[in-house]
């Protein structure tokens, strides 16, 4: 999907600033009319709003009370609806989806405060990711995907053993100059969604 100039996103003082990873994330969704998208962690709703735009049925989510403001405003300012929830992954979500999207906390770090919550991955770097998975697949439909981005900064190892249940499929990449950022698009191996953890 590519960048909308005409969409409006304004930064909020503790809200997770569109970077790179947002832009690198953007850029490799695509999306059809009347999908039903989940954005997991949608900070200023940069994402959210595009797939909106274009014609999604879309509901964003993050922990943060303020990014969740954030984003209504956002969707707001640009005139497209967006379904706007405070929840810890999964926790206040409902129903099923086509599309789950997630950029998540991937540098390793813990995260004491809720600014921290944005970066801070866990000790690998994977853990938020971890229970994101676990907690995602019974929300995807049939031949439903999930897009996530992950770094090299995570302990590949451990983002091997997380990532086994899925079939993986990458769709860009990018080279920073202290780690490389990769999108991915998973599907769960067993087909049919399931718990596979």
């Amino acid at each position: 999907m590519q960048r909308d100039r005409d969409i409006l996103i304004s930064c909020e003082p503790g809200v997770y600033t569109p970077a790179e990873d947002t832009l690198l994330m953007l850029g490799a969704v695509n999306i059809s009319r009347d999908e039903r998208v989940l954005e997991m962690g949608c900070g200023t709703g940069m994402v959210s709003v595009h797939c909106a735009k274009g014609g999604a049925v879309v509901t964003a989510a993050d922990v943060n009370p303020e990014a969740v403001k954030c984003t209504k405003t956002n969707a707001s300012r640009n005139d497209v609806l967006v379904n706007v929830v405070e929840s810890d992954l999964f926790e206040n979500i409902r129903g099923t989806f086509d599309l789950i999207l997630f950029n998540p906390p991937y540098l390793r770090g813990e995260g004491r405060i809720m600014e921290d919550k944005a970066w801070a991955g866990g000790p690998n770097g994977t853990e938020t990711l971890f229970r994101f998975l676990e907690a995602a697949v019974p929300h995807l439909d049939k031949n439903g995907r999930i897009i996530v981005i992950v770094s090299s900064d995570m302990d590949q190892a451990a983002l091997d053993k997380v990532l086994r249940p899925f079939h993986v499929k990458e769709l860009a990449s990018m080279r920073l100059f202290f780690e490389e950022l990769r999108v991915l698009e998973l599907r769960p191996v067993s087909g049919r969604p399931r718990s596979v953890f």
